[in-house]
């Protein structure tokens, strides 16, 4: 709640039947069949029911809020992080000097650094199933 106010728009509008807006959501067929229940003292009714799936929610004993959209910025926020480019580090390997030794060491600064890439779980998966 935001000021007083539902902030996912609850209680909706009644609709006749489902259709797909201007900016791309779907609006949800609602019935207007009159029928109400009493919930702590607040009647509610078609208005106030959250879109859902039966059989997911009997699968997993938990509600899982189902919606379509059909918005090319959806896409590109689910599949963002499969997309980017690889997280890159850079590792430096140093030599564990206690102090016993008394000759000088020559040290190759450039073997030293190695340029690292970090592969996350959701990748190496993908590279595993070889997919393009």
């Amino acid at each position: 709640m935001k000021d007083g106010k539902c902030s996912k728009y609850f209680p909706k509008q009644f609709q006749p039947e489902t259709i797909v807006d201007q900016d791309g959501f779907s609006v949800y067929r609602r019935r207007d069949n009159g029928h109400t229940v009493l919930k702590n003292g607040i009647q509610v009714d078609n208005r106030n029911v959250v879109p859902y799936n039966a059989k997911l929610l009997t699968k997993y004993q938990a509600h899982i809020n189902m919606e379509w959209c059909n918005q090319s910025t959806s896409i590109k926020y689910l599949f963002k992080y499969i997309n980017k480019g690889y997280d890159r580090i850079t590792a430096a390997i140093v030599p564990n000097d206690d102090g016993t030794s008394n000759q000088p060491q020559n040290i190759d600064e450039i073997k030293q650094y190695i340029d690292c890439r970090y592969v996350s779980p959701s990748e190496a998966s993908w590279r595993i199933f070889s997919f393009p």
